[in-house]
């Protein structure tokens, strides 16, 4: 049973086909007609898993579309959890015949290259798009952690350096940003935005330096250092080199030994 209420059930001058008058509130009977459970990862054959995880890339998009990030983020992050590659637990290895040969037909689905490259192609894409919505959501570093994981299984995927680039952007890391769009121009020399980018955190960089060269100048002339003056002793008295009985300083005229004949 569902409830409404009248401001967001009904107009206010009611519906006469339905006999229901303006104002009213509205309580709906809703009857589960049919359920299915969804499967576990583990019991999903490659083939599934593929199918699950491109049915979740499009309802994350719609969601993207509609500006639902958190939910989209979702669905990205569940393409991720579905298709990464599970590791090994030997405490559950099988121990019959019959068990091992069922383990080896799982590895070599496992192995299929058709489902490898379409399992990569997703996870980078899913990535890529968590990267995007965290971006939407001012979350630069968690966005920062999606690329880095996209770009371990396609190390030149431009989305993914690109909204790398953003992520640093967004942390106010010019100059890492700077590398990384850098890194953009790399796989894809005629990318304008990335270039756009560059300049737009070297102008930064630049903005930055300049405030705190005013600012640490700023400091020092607040201070006003100076260097102490000597300090000046009236009271003290000079020295007398003079000869009390003869009257005449040492070192006169008299006292200079006479030059050497030639």
């Amino acid at each position: 049973k569902q409830w409404y209420q009248r401001r967001v059930a009904i107009t206010a001058g009611g519906d006469a086909k339905l006999a229901v008058p303006g104002g009213a509130d509205l309580v709906y009977n809703l009857t589960l007609e049919d359920f299915e459970q969804a499967k576990y990862k583990y019991e999903m054959s490659n083939a599934e898993k593929i199918e699950f995880a491109e049915k979740a890339k499009e309802l994350g998009t719609e969601y993207f579309k509609a500006g639902k990030f958190d939910l989209a983020l979702k669905k990205y992050k569940v393409i991720t959890e579905y298709l990464e590659p599970e590791a090994e637990d030997f405490d559950d290895m099988p121990d019959s015949d019959d068990e091992d040969k069922d383990g080896e037909a799982e590895k070599s689905e496992e192995k299929d290259p058709e489902h490898e490259r379409k399992s990569q192609l997703l996870q980078v894409a899913s990535y890529s798009n968590q990267a995007l919505c965290l971006l939407k959501l001012q979350d630069g570093i968690n966005a920062f952690k999606a690329c880095e994981s996209a770009l371990k299984l396609d190390p030149k995927n431009i989305k993914a350096l690109f909204r790398r680039g953003q992520s640093a952007e967004m942390s106010q890391e010019w100059e890492d940003a700077i590398g990384h769009f850098k890194a953009v121009l790399e796989e894809d020399p005629k990318n304008t935005a990335a270039a756009s980018k560059i300049k737009f955190c070297r102008n930064k960089v630049m903005s930055f330096k300049q405030a705190q060269k005013k600012k640490y100048a700023n400091m020092f002339e607040r201070t006003n250092f100076k260097e102490p003056e000597p300090i000046k002793d009236e009271n003290k008295v000079k020295p007398d080199f003079s000869d009390d009985e003869e009257g005449e300083a040492i070192g006169s005229d008299e006292e200079k030994p006479q030059e050497m004949e030639v």
